[in-house]
């Protein structure tokens, strides 16, 4: 993305996996179906339950959580798991000497153990490349507002600093203004706050910030709603969002964020509890991923044709708005009355499962590269 002073400027293009702009999906019936209905589930893996993560500041609280977090696992309802993952909310550098936050600066998290954590679901969000919006910049910052220079200079010091890593989530440094604006006008997918929103409808509207995902609209940019909080007592934010979470049909995800998580003990009883009473019908993972799929089930163009005891299902993603995307994935739910004999599809840079019993469909691919 070039960087033209005082302007603002959207990246265009499609947002089509590299292979091709669709995906074939082809299932195989036992026998001739008298009829074959697909549907996309509110929640990849068809998981009535979320909660969405992210640490602060760099915060080295990450590789702890990660201790735990790459060996407590939900599966994609086809038998294959998945590690608990989160985001990691960056600033490139201190306020006050300039100095990088990544580059083994005391108490933050380093830029390679960032990126070792990539694999394991870790998404880089945009914090701003000052934590405070005037940072170390001289006065005036040329034709710039303040966030405008933080927002995409920090845009851009992810792919620099990051293997070339694209970010599509904002988290909101403190409560300034005008950053929720810059990422709706940079292309991200959405940005998330406790309370500073420009304007824009926070979603979800609580007070402790849990909601129901088929309330948020489709559109390109969405306002999020978090809670944030250091306290992991067992009376503390991180326990009472999860208790509401739960205690209702029609709340089905939440946001949080934490600078970190002190010795991890009560992160280590937090995450036990969220297993006791999610078992394998709750998604844990970082807010983009949770949004990513929720983008592309509502702006994919799905067709289906029927041919004797096939079924083909295309997927194509050039009707995808861009918004970088890094989750490619969707899932399908088929109903039917033939069973299942086998599913394929025709893309090499794509992973697939399937259940023949639910008859859900995954197809899956993870970009963390951009040109």
């Amino acid at each position: 993305m070039a960087i033209i002073k005082g302007r603002r400027f959207i990246v265009s293009g499609g947002g089509e996996p590299p292979e091709g702009d669709t995906i074939e999906i082809t299932v195989n019936f036992a026998g001739a179906p008298g009829s074959v209905t697909s549907a996309f589930p509110k929640m990849k893996f068809n998981k009535s339950k979320a909660i969405l993560m992210e640490f602060d500041d760099d915060s080295p609280g990450l590789l702890t959580a990660y201790d735990r977090l790459k060996t407590t696992n939900y599966t994609d309802g086809c038998g294959n798991p998945r590690n608990y993952s989160l985001g990691l909310a960056l600033n490139a550098k201190n306020n006050f000497n300039n100095a990088e936050w990544g580059a083994d600066y005391p108490g933050k998290t380093t830029f390679a153990q960032a990126i070792a954590l990539i694999p394991f679901g870790l998404d880089i969000m945009n914090h701003s490349y000052y934590h405070e919006p005037t940072g170390n910049y001289p006065q005036p910052a040329d034709n710039w507002t303040f966030p405008q220079k933080n927002f995409i200079e920090m845009d851009n010091f992810i792919k620099l600093r990051y293997n070339n890593y694209k970010a599509n989530a904002l988290v909101v440094p403190t409560n300034y203004a005008g950053y929720q604006l810059e990422a709706q006008a940079n292309g991200y997918l959405f940005g998330a706050s406790e309370g500073t929103f420009d304007g824009l409808t926070p979603y979800p509207s609580q007070f402790n910030a849990v909601g129901a995902i088929n309330n948020i609209p489709k559109q390109t940019y969405s306002a999020i709603k978090r809670t944030f909080s250091d306290n992991w007592t067992s009376g503390g934010p991180h326990f009472t969002a999860l208790t509401a979470l739960f205690a209702s049909s029609s709340v089905d995800y939440f946001e949080i964020g934490s600078h970190g998580i002190g010795d991890g003990v009560n992160f280590n009883s937090w995450i036990d509890s969220i297993v006791a009473q999610g078992g394998d019908n709750l998604l844990f993972q970082s807010m983009r991923e949770f949004m990513e799929y929720k983008h592309l089930k509502e702006y994919v163009t799905k067709s289906q044709v029927v041919n004797g005891n096939t079924v083909k299902i295309t997927l194509d993603y050039s009707t995808v708005p861009n918004q970088n995307i890094s989750w490619y994935d969707l899932s399908l739910l088929l109903t039917s009355d033939a069973a299942i004999s086998n599913v394929s599809i025709n893309r090499s840079d794509f992973t697939l499962s399937y259940n023949t019993t639910t008859k859900l469909i995954n197809v899956k691919k993870r970009k963390t590269v951009w040109a």
